[in-house]
């Protein structure tokens, strides 16, 4: 995910090469199970770019633990042709939490994969966390994604006295890939020199068919 911009500008799609990397969300669901100690809402920007917005009124003692579930969906929806592709359960919320911080982008020098403005302590703690305008990027997933329909599914669960499913997030996206401008410019360059090959080499064995028929 791009990192959450503060200001409010809005995280573009970029160019690599010759494709947008971008992710499109088709739905996007999120519920806290304990709504009187977390409060969450989220909204979803021209299916592009996520505003996720979470208040923290408790602190949560305990080990903190994180379900990740991936699936490749059919390419028609309600299609049984789906692939499982990630299955991660009782992961550390922590320790994760600490890679992801650590990771930087190879765009921005020193600017972390994680938003400064989410979940900044472990564990729990109380405050408001929040991710503005924010949007998924493919170059950052640990799997190649090719163009299909995905369902993400993330759980967090704390680990103290008992087992307690603190919230959850649904996310179902589309990765469909766009060639940039300068790629269509350079197939229909390619495309219009493939033709002019072609009238050449035409004209050529209509040359060498006469000169046979001449010799005859």
């Amino acid at each position: 995910m791009h990192r959450a911009s503060s200001s409010g500008a809005r995280c573009h799609g970029f160019e690599s090469g010759h494709m947008q990397l971008n992710l499109q969300f088709d739905e996007f669901y999120s519920k806290s199970f304990v709504p009187n100690n977390i409060i969450v809402s989220y909204s979803v920007q021209n299916m592009e770019t996520i505003n996720y917005n979470m208040s923290v009124k408790d602190n949560f003692p305990g080990k903190l633990l994180m379900h990740i579930f991936a699936r490749k969906l059919d390419t028609v929806p309600g299609g049984k042709n789906s692939q499982e592709m990630l299955k991660m359960k009782n992961l550390d919320f922590c320790q994760a939490l600490e890679s992801l911080r650590n990771m930087t982008f190879d765009d921005f020098q020193g600017e972390s994969l994680w938003p400064s403005t989410f979940l900044i302590s472990c564990p729990l703690t109380p405050g408001f966390y929040y991710v503005d305008n924010a949007s998924i990027d493919v170059r950052h997933f640990p799997l190649r994604i090719v163009d299909g329909r995905y369902l993400v599914q993330f759980e967090l669960i704390q680990v103290y006295d008992e087992v307690v499913k603190l919230l959850n997030c649904k996310i179902k996206l589309t990765k469909t890939t766009i060639e940039s401008k300068s790629e269509k410019t350079r197939k229909k360059s390619r495309f219009g020199n493939d033709k002019s090959d072609t009238k050449a080499t035409s004209i050529k064995e209509l040359e060498l068919s006469s000169n046979v028929k001449c010799r005859h």
